[in-house]
């Protein structure tokens, strides 16, 4: 789209849009001026969110998003909210000015905006900055820009107040004639070529403004100034730039800039100048005026295929470049005739919906889509229609509708007058046709034929007694029997005797006792009958009801609902299958052959369950009235599409009986407001729109964006993975569909695949929120679709990873896994040096035991048997013999109750050993007249010697004390014990005779075991001994 179709020029009266097939979808104009169609519009203002009302550049961004610029900000739209854009003095990365001329995309996804008075800004959309382009050092002619394009090399043309650059765009850092006109972390320099215009174009040419810009599909590059159109061209390949002149229009305005269009299907240009002018072919030959107009300004979009739409004062007028015809068109609402007044831009999205922007007042919206469903006899409720074999369309409320090419011609019904004339109580509320061409009407007591041909009204009265009711509703088969109900029972009429027949609905014995009559049917020579109470099955030739249907509460495969307001036979298999709309059971279809019905309602995608009207189109599709809105339905593949006011609906509830459909296939249907019409073969297909994500919430808080370390490094838009903490388990996306049509119809489903099985619909609702994901990967999805139920297969996804808190990664789980496997081990390996110290233990036990005990029992049992000898031969034993036995008893003794107190854990304690120790000594030397002097330190009782160190310890101790108590031969022992520095130190000292201690260095068994002792101990046994002066035995070993 080229650019300058969306700057501004001030004062402007007369605007134009080039528009899609909108010639065929409006009422012709009658040449005279005078109004024939009204266009539904939706406004947008600053109570919708927008920042201001003046509109000078609508674009449509790549991924679906509107953008509008206005005199206070720049504008994002996802169909329903608005975001605005602000300058901000203290941010140098915001918008560089509020007051915006210009949108730009370009080829590289680069947005660009002009502004009044502050240059040339590129917005980063990934990051949400700006930045910023100037006049003087950055290249640029103007701070003022008009209007941006692009060629086909990637350069953008800025048509600016003081002239026009190009201005071409360079990845990496700058070089050469390259300027670092924007921050280098946007990723590209620039190259500036001014196009001095005023050497080849004559200044007189361009008073106003600078030419402008249009650049065709080809990539040929027009400037326009007020009087001739002229090609730009580069010289040999090189940067320098030539014109040649293409065009020279006939009268010039020197206050007026033309703007140029192309028609990319018919390669035909327009061109308006005060007038549009036509040229068929891209060599500028045969032009041709298509419009005039004393207003001064045209605005246009480039979206068209042979029709315009041209905005004179507060009028639409189409004008179609074909055949020239011409019509003109209003707005629905009379207070958005100011919009049109004043409208700056026109914007045609890809969906084809119309946007105008306006002078002050906000946006329009139209969707030509809506006026498929044109709406007449606004104001009237119509009750019933019917078709005539001419095409003609009557009504109830005495009119006729004729639908032709160039719109509805609507006449007053002459026949329903003159009938009226003949019996003023008639009311054309139940009437149906003969193939003969009458038509008969329902009246109270009666019923009335009227002869088109020659006008003539017959009234029959019905013959049976009681209240004269309306027979209703009246119904003519092939045969031109008359057929109608009639209170509790309903009634045949032959047109050849003018005789009636009486039917009951009792015929079937499964019928109830009350009936009313709702609808008629023929399928042949049956007669499918329609009441409150069910479907009756009449056989015409046996006259008599032949089957009857009913709704059954447990029976799924009966009729959903009893009340049928609605018949029709299948356009595809109509001998087998029967269409059935019901009152609040939706629509069925029953199976002739087998009984059974199918049920749709609103659970499937119906809009309502309450179905008027049902007629196939002619490719076969079921369409329908309800109570919300008109569907039509696929009977192939079983989806329905809705349409509803929005689409231009003369209202939402329809009206039973207020259906038909001409020989050409148009659809009609009536209601409480008047009645529409459509052709379905022009009705575009909905397909699944596209999904955009516009917001990311943290415990329902916006995120933003673009900071280094945040969570979002870019818009959530652009953003393909989220990665979050564990503790942020409150997560909210939210979404929109980029198609503006009907943005209340479309529904979303969404699924966090990894977490989710299955999608989740969420109906209109634009939000997920997440708030147990456990730590992994996920992709958030996320799908739209209009009210069809057709998803499509593309989604919009984003990638979700949560990071585990450090006790639940894999590096913490093999830290578990090892620090566990090695616990066993160590576990494992303690038990086996348990036991293996338990083993030893056993072994010390029992080589104590046989060492200290066993010789010493061997001994006891030696002089026992020697007493025992002595005492069988009446000898006298020596008393030496059992001193010897008591002495080596009492041995056996203290050696048990060593190993005893050696092995128990509560003499783990130095108390314990201290107080073995005290016991001892007392014990030993108190017989033999010994002073015992015995110190301790109280830093002992906080160790713990375990059992092997305390037996060796006591071991080593017991046995100085022996040798003193035996050898010494003196009067004082000495025992001191105390630790420091981690090392315990045992003193025994006495003052006996001593001995020589150098020639008895080898010492004895008691001396070296000792000294073995204290090497488990992993200490020193130091001896010190002189001949009549004592003995010093010191132990010094580590406490732990």
């Amino acid at each position: 789209m080229p650019l300058n179709a969306l700057f501004i020029i001030p004062r402007l009266f007369l605007r134009i849009i080039f528009i899609s097939g909108l010639a065929q979808l409006l009422i012709v104009y009658n040449g005279s001026g005078q109004i024939a169609g009204l266009l539904r519009f939706k406004a947008y203002t600053i109570n919708d969110g927008l920042s201001q009302g003046y509109i000078s550049s609508i674009l449509q961004d790549r991924q679906g998003l509107l953008w509008f610029a206005t005199a206070d900000g720049l504008n994002k739209f996802d169909g329903y909210r608005f975001t605005v854009y602000h300058h901000d003095a203290d941010d140098a990365n915001s918008i560089g000015s509020d007051d915006i001329a210009c949108i730009f995309e370009d080829s590289g996804n680069r947005l660009w905006i002009g502004t009044r008075h502050s240059g040339l800004d590129v917005f980063d959309r990934k990051r949400g900055i700006f930045g910023h382009i100037n006049a003087g050092l950055n290249g640029l002619s103007s701070n003022d820009i008009l209007a941006i394009s692009e060629d086909r090399s990637g350069a953008l043309w800025i048509r600016s107040r003081e002239g026009i650059d190009r201005m071409e765009i360079m990845e990496g850092p700058p070089n050469g004639e390259a300027k670092a006109s924007v921050a280098s972390s946007f990723g590209f320099a620039l190259r500036f070529t001014p196009v001095k215009l005023r050497l080849t174009v004559k200044a007189e040419e361009y008073q106003a403004e600078p030419p402008a810009v249009f650049i065709d599909s080809r990539g040929h590059v027009y400037l326009l100034t007020n009087s001739r159109i002229v090609e730009v061209y580069f010289k040999d390949k090189s940067r320098n730039l030539g014109i040649r002149e293409r065009y020279r229009f006939t009268s010039a305005d020197s206050t007026v800039i033309p703007e140029m269009i192309e028609d990319t299907l018919t390669h035909s240009y327009f061109v308006n100048n005060k007038s549009v002018i036509h040229f068929p072919s891209y060599d500028f030959s045969r032009p041709k005026a298509l419009y005039r107009s004393n207003s001064a300004f045209l605005r246009w979009v480039n979206r068209g295929n042979g029709a315009l739409w041209i905005l004179d004062q507060s009028k639409v007028v189409s004008v179609n470049s074909r055949n020239g015809r011409t019509r003109v068109f209003g707005a629905i609402d009379p207070a958005q005739d100011r919009f049109l007044q004043t409208a700056t831009v026109f914007f045609k999205d890809r969906t084809g919906v119309v946007w105008i922007g306006s002078g002050g007042y906000g946006i329009l919206k139209y969707d030509p889509e809506a006026e498929q469903f044109h709406h007449i006899l606004s104001g009237l409720s119509h009750y019933q229609l019917l078709t005539l074999p001419s095409g003609e369309i009557i009504t109830n409320n005495y009119q006729s509708i004729t639908l032709g090419d160039n719109g509805p011609v609507i006449e007053d019904f002459i026949s329903q007058g003159l009938i009226r004339k003949k019996f003023p109580k008639f009311l054309p509320l139940s009437f149906s046709r003969d193939t003969w061409g009458n038509l008969w009407y329902g009246i109270n007591g009666g019923i009335i034929r009227y002869n088109i041909r020659d006008k003539s009204a017959t009234r029959y009265d019905l013959p049976f007694a009681g209240t004269r009711v309306l027979p209703f509703p009246l119904y003519a088969d092939r045969e031109n029997t008359i057929w109608m109900g009639y209170g509790s029972f309903f009634v045949s009429f032959d047109p050849f005797s003018g005789k009636f027949k009486r039917h009951s609905y009792q015929q079937s014995q499964q019928s109830v006792d009350y009936d009313f009559l709702q609808c008629i049917y023929q399928d042949e020579n049956l007669l499918w009958l329609g009441t409150t109470s069910g479907l009756l099955c009449f056989d015409m030739r046996e006259q008599r009801i032949i089957d009857y249907f009913f709704n059954k509460p447990y029976d799924k495969r009966s009729v959903s609902n009893s009340f049928i307001l609605t018949l029709c036979n299948d356009a595809v298999q109509p001998n087998r299958y029967l269409w059935v709309g019901t009152k609040g059971g939706g629509l069925n279809r029953l199976d002739k052959k087998t009984g059974s019905f199918i049920h749709f309602t609103t659970k499937d995608g119906l809009p309502n369950n309450v179905v008027y009207g049902l007629q196939f189109d002619r490719k076969g599709r079921l369409w329908m009235s309800t109570n919300k809105g008109i569907s039509g339905f696929n009977t192939s593949d079983k989806q329905f599409r809705n349409y509803d006011v929005a689409d231009g609906l003369q209202s939402n509830e329809f009206n039973r009986y207020a259906f038909c459909k001409t020989p050409a296939g148009m659809m009609v249907f009536g209601g409480l407001n008047g009645i529409n019409y459509f052709d379905p073969d022009k009705l575009s297909p909905l397909k699944p729109p596209p999904v955009v994500f516009t917001d990311f919430r943290l415990f329902n808080k916006p995120v933003p964006a673009g900071r280094p370390g945040d969570i979002l490094a870019n818009e959530i838009g652009w953003v393909r993975q989220l990665k979050l903490r564990y503790a942020q388990n409150v997560i909210t996306f939210q979404f929109a569909a980029t198609d503006y049509r009907k943005p209340g119809s479309i529904r979303y489903r969404y699924m966090m695949e990894g977490f989710d099985e299955n999608y989740i619909y969420s109906g209109v609702a634009r939000e997920a929120t997440y708030t147990n994901l456990d730590p992994g990967k996920y992709t958030f999805l996320v799908q739209a679709s209009f009210e069809d139920g057709v998803w499509g297969t593309g989604h919009a996804r984003i990638g979700v990873l949560i990071v585990p808190p450090w006790w639940k990664t894999w590096w913490f789980y093999l830290l578990v896994v090892t620090t566990v496997f090695s616990a066993t081990y160590l576990i494992y390996r303690e038990r086996l040096m348990q036991l293996a110290r338990l083993n030893k233990l056993r072994n010390r036990i029992a080589r104590d035991l046989h060492d200290e005990v066993g010789s010493s029992i061997s001994t006891i049992a030696i002089y026992s048997r020697i007493v025992q000898d002595h005492m069988a031969n009446s000898k006298v034993t020596d008393q030496s013999l059992m001193e010897k036995i008591t002495e080596f008893a009492t041995e056996v003794m203290e050696s048990m109750s060593d190993i005893v107190w050696n092995i128990h854990a509560k003499n783990d304690s130095f108390d314990s050993v201290v107080s073995r120790m005290r016991e001892h000594a007392y014990e030993l030397f108190e017989a033999k007249g010994y002073t015992i002097n015995f110190s301790f330190d109280e830093q002992l009782q906080r160790l713990r010697l375990s059992m092997e160190k305390r037996r060796d310890f006591y071991l080593i101790y017991k046995e100085a004390l022996n040798n003193i108590a035996k050898y010494a031969g003196g009067s004082n022992v000495w025992i001191s014990l105390y630790v420091q520095n981690n090392v315990i130190t045992l003193s025994i000292k006495d003052d006996g005779r001593g001995f020589d201690a150098v020639n008895a260095r080898k010492g004895g068994n008691g001396l070296q075991n000792m000294k073995h002792r204290a090497d488990t101990l992993k200490g020193r046994i130091t001896i010190s001994s002189q001949p009549g002066k004592g003995t010093e035995l010191v132990l010094r070993f580590p406490a732990a």
